[in-house]
């Protein structure tokens, strides 16, 4: 059963339509190496055997008619599941149990597919490491030194050490696909709004996408279809025209990609190896690739960091030691909301201090409209980019995987490891990381296109990955 956990999201529907293999096998067999390599790792907070097994016979007895039936997933302690404990990796929430579930879990659910576990992350999704999660550090299964990633650490780890054949994450500013390329797996954010949130725990709301984590680009593809779609509980979803999967295999001959100029300045001399191999390949392919003026990475990552812990401050107000979350004790309700905060992590409160300052129009602040109308910016500068280019080359990151307890507690620096993601942020821009390894390390490689241009996408990556495995044999 060694083999099972080898195969991709894709290479396990295939066993099971032909009835080669169980869900209740498949299951069983992920469970056991969760069992086996989660001490060391520390991917998942909870694991969720007894109901993984029953989703898992339940969907062997009548298989529904889905890509992803019977496949099982790890889910991102954010994501709320009915009956099990959620805890955004907070000591805030760490007893809170769901009594409703986001609509990502009940498609999957329909859908037959078991749910895992829970994976480990920074606290309430605020980090670049997974350092700041109450349950402590994920290891990244390249090197156990090195840090998986963050804030969705758990789950590119739990796909990256085979304990589980995909993952959902989120990204807010590059939470899923800094955490994919420092592992060695592939995350895609769609455009925003593609996948409902609902049920999702608010980080910013504007921001927050949900965000598969997979093993190839095939079961990217998969994924993303079958939980793209409108959801009346949440506003800001949108439908997804046209199936990723079907792009697949596509020839790129004729497209246009803008390579980003300037990116080696920050990069590690292998990233931007990484960066223009990709390149070349694109071009070796019959895409056409020149450089590309692109906004400033400075900017866009200051225009974040404003806009994010702006919202953060909004969103958390509710964990007020009243209403949500840990209660407080005190003989008043500031006594009582006083105590109950003292729980949160240094990060959480560095973050909700900083965007109530934004927030605040009086005594210097005024921050957020400020940033709103940069971003507003950076969005019409893209659009130049998009009459011109159908996708945008660029780096994940600036190099691999940092060794945990690099940066310590100098914030500043593990910003900056989002300098190059979140730019799909803060247009709504779909974009897909790609690893590429060298000397055991991975190195993460982002295409980028407009808003609902995931065929695009799609058709590019699977091209890219087709060719560098080619290149591998």
């Amino acid at each position: 059963m060694d083999s099972v956990v080898k195969l991709t999201a894709a290479q396990l529907a295939g066993c099971l339509a032909k009835k080669e293999l169980t869900s209740a096998e498949i299951t069983a067999a992920y469970l056991k190496e969760i069992e086996k390599r989660n001490p060391e790792l520390n991917a998942y907070v909870t694991v969720a055997a007894e109901s993984a097994m029953k989703t898992a016979e339940e969907s062997d007895a009548a298989p529904a008619d889905h890509p992803l039936a019977g496949v099982p997933y790890a889910l991102k302690d954010n994501f709320a599941s009915r009956g099990t404990r959620m805890t955004c990796a907070s000591a805030m929430l760490a007893d809170f149990v769901p009594t409703y579930s986001c609509a990502a879990y009940e498609k999957l659910s329909a859908a037959g597919c078991p749910m895992l576990g829970k994976t480990n992350m920074d606290e309430f999704a605020m980090g670049s490491s997974t350092e700041r999660s109450v349950f402590g550090a994920s290891k990244n299964p390249l090197d156990l030194t090195r840090s998986a990633g963050g804030s969705s650490g758990g789950s590119a780890a739990a796909v990256a050490s085979m304990t589980a054949p995909w993952a959902l994450g989120s990204d807010t500013g590059g939470s899923a696909r800094q955490p994919a390329a420092f592992c060695g797996a592939v995350a895609v954010k769609p455009t925003y709004g593609v996948i409902s949130r609902w049920g999702l725990t608010e980080f910013a709301s504007s921001l927050d996408t949900v965000s598969p984590i997979t093993q190839d680009v095939t079961d990217s593809a998969m994924v993303l279809d079958a939980l793209a779609g409108h959801d009346g509980r949440d506003m800001t979803s949108v439908d997804l025209n046209g199936s990723c999967t079907a792009a697949l295999g596509k020839d790129v001959c004729g497209l246009r990609i803008g390579l980003m100029d300037g990116f080696e300045a920050g990069c590690q001399p292998e990233q931007a190896c990484a960066v223009n191999d990709a390149a070349s390949a694109l071009e070796k392919l019959g895409a056409s690739v020149e450089r590309v003026s692109l906004p400033d990475t400075e900017d866009v990552l200051k225009t974040y960091l404003i806009i994010c812990a702006s919202e953060c401050s909004s969103n958390l107000a509710r964990f007020d030691g009243l209403r949500y979350g840990a209660f407080g004790d005190g003989a008043s309700a500031a006594e009582m909301m006083k105590n109950a905060r003292s729980v949160l992590g240094d990060e959480v409160k560095r973050r909700i201090l900083a965007g109530t300052y934004a927030l605040l129009a009086a005594g210097g602040g005024d921050g957020f409209r400020r940033a709103k109308e940069m971003q507003y910016g950076i969005c019409r500068a893209m659009d130049a980019v998009w009459e011109k280019y159908d996708g945008v080359l660029m780096p994940t990151t600036w190099g691999a995987a940092f060794r945990l307890g690099e940066f310590g507690d100098a914030a500043e620096k593990l910003y900056a490891s989002d300098r190059f993601t979140t730019l799909a942020n803060l247009t709504g821009c779909p974009a897909i990381s790609l690893p590429k390894l060298y000397g055991g390390l991975s190195y993460g490689v982002t295409l980028m296109s407009r808003r609902f241009g995931e065929a695009d996408l799609y058709r590019t990556a699977y091209a890219l990955e087709c060719e560098w495995r080619s290149g591998n044999e």
